[in-house]
């Protein structure tokens, strides 16, 4: 079997579970993802593909002529050109202009020169006017390609929906297509008997890989493992995401999903004929009883009586990150570390500059990713994990993977009220849940927390409450799901 990521593969979790629990199980797997990557699986061939995107920077660095931009440069190459030669004649103008201050010359020659020095200087001007022009048209352009979100796009991608129906996407998003082009190959390559599709994304190139195999008389089964739709930045991607389901959704021989409320809301979208799988992207049970020697603790200089919360995963907006802060000049000595996939990535900038403002950015820690079986054993370290999501539906159906990362850590949870994690917490005993948004009742639900912290702790010593949760306990309807397309193992 093959596991097909469309990311890397060094932080994708799930990709790593799924190909592990299969080698386990006794099947040969190939787990293929974006380059570069370093993971290795005993048993578990690691392919890497490099994706070069040139069908989806073509559309953004070559913009079309049109009524918005009519003076922008037609390409990257050109805009480069242009604005490289622009710089160079300013600096040998200004070379010249410096010659001429200290070279000796005759009052005439020097009278005729000036005057010639001043014309280049004018024609540099007017140049420089109309390349500077051209230029900004240019970078204009690419930004609204890059972000397709204003009223004429909307218009093309609704004409787009309207006369392509599910073959929109080829049109509305080229990137596609170069997945395919570095994918492919591999996948016809190994000619695996079933294809593990995490995301939709994936789920397209897994299709069209079985298509070519049958063609050829060899028979792919495609297990599409579907995480929950996240809102897209613009109407174009939205519409994309839907024509790609619209066409590849209902081909899969197997669905695989994270919770029970979406696969319910899977089964109904697309119209799938059985309800799908459920496995949870839980940490494995080994992993809740392992020392880290640099926990996160220890990577914030942070002492042992320093009380310490943590958020893990990107930070974006809708993850509630600025509630965590905004609620730190208010308790006291508290400190927040964020583990992130990249501590350099621009939505953090806003985040710590918010903190300066509230005078505590020595209280904000931003720490790299660590190998993802060391994830609870790095977090076990800190006082509490905090998921102040907003509510949105893609927060609303399933239990996050970072609840369960928590929860292995035996760490108490603070959560906002989001009806999945709410419900968990209050069943579970093991933290408090807060209003989202709603900073001050979050600096209550940490001061509770942190007032008794033992008694959150204890609700993770109930028999078997994290084998329940584990990795070891949710791949079993996986490999149910796998023996029901292929065949019992040995």
């Amino acid at each position: 079997m093959a596991v097909v990521s469309g990311g890397g593969l060094d932080g994708d979790s799930r990709a790593l579970r799924v190909a592990g629990a299969a080698r386990a199980a006794g099947y040969q797997v190939t787990l293929i993802g974006r380059a570069p990557a370093t993971v290795a699986l005993p048993g578990v061939d690691v392919r890497q593909v490099t994706v070069r995107d040139v069908l989806r920077t073509h559309r953004v660095v070559r913009p079309r002529p049109g009524l918005r931009w009519p003076l922008a440069y037609r390409s990257a190459a050109a805009y480069e050109h242009r604005t490289t030669l622009l710089a160079a004649r300013r600096s040998l103008l200004t070379t010249r202009s410096a010659e001429l201050a200290i070279v000796h010359r005759p009052l005439p020659l020097l009278a005729v020169a000036r005057g010639g020095h001043a014309l280049a200087w004018l024609w540099h001007g007017v140049r420089a006017v109309w390349t500077k022009a051209r230029a900004a048209q240019y970078r204009a352009a690419v930004r609204r390609r890059e972000h397709p979100a204003g009223r004429p796009d909307n218009l093309t991608t609704e004409v787009a929906r309207l006369l392509l129906g599910r073959r929109a996407w080829r049109r509305l998003d080229p990137g596609l297509l170069d997945d395919e082009v570095a994918y492919g190959p591999v996948l016809d390559a190994v000619r695996p008997h079933l294809i593990h599709a995490l995301g939709h994304r994936s789920l397209a190139l897994a299709i069209r890989a079985a298509l070519r195999a049958e063609g050829s008389g060899h028979r792919i089964e495609v297990v599409w493992d579907a995480p929950p739709r996240t809102p897209e930045p613009t109407r174009r991607a939205t519409v994309t995401g839907d024509a790609l389901l619209r066409t590849f959704a209902r081909e899969a021989d197997g669905v695989v999903t994270v919770g029970d409320r979406l696969a319910g809301e899977l089964r109904a979208g697309h119209g799938l004929s059985a309800t799908p799988a459920v496995a949870r992207n839980a940490p494995p049970l080994a992993a809740a009883t392992l020392k880290h020697p640099h926990g996160v603790r220890d990577r914030c200089h942070l002492g042992a009586d320093v009380p310490l919360l943590v958020h893990t995963g990107p930070v974006t907006a809708d993850r509630g990150p600025v509630t965590v802060i905004e609620a730190l000049p208010k308790l006291y000595d508290l400190h927040a570390a964020f583990v992130v996939p990249d501590p350099d990535a621009p939505g953090l900038a806003a985040l710590r500059e918010r903190a300066a403002q509230l005078g505590v950015p020595a209280r904000l820690h931003v720490l790299p990713y660590v190998p993802v079986d060391e994830i609870p054993a790095f977090l076990s370290s800190a006082d509490i994990g905090v998921l102040p999501v907003h509510q949105l539906p893609h927060h609303q159906a399933v239990l996050a993977s970072r609840y369960l990362k928590y929860a292995h850590a035996r760490l108490p949870v603070v959560v906002s009220d989001v009806r999945a994690m709410a419900a968990a917490t209050l069943e579970l005993g093991n933290g408090e849940v807060f209003r989202a948004r709603d900073t001050a009742d979050f600096v209550r639900a940490v001061g509770a927390i942190l007032t008794n912290p033992r008694r959150y702790r204890k609700a993770y010593d109930r028999v078997d409450v994290l084998r329940q949760r584990s990795w070891e306990h949710e791949r079993t309807p996986l490999l149910d799901l796998y023996a029901k397309l292929l065949g019992p193992r040995p």
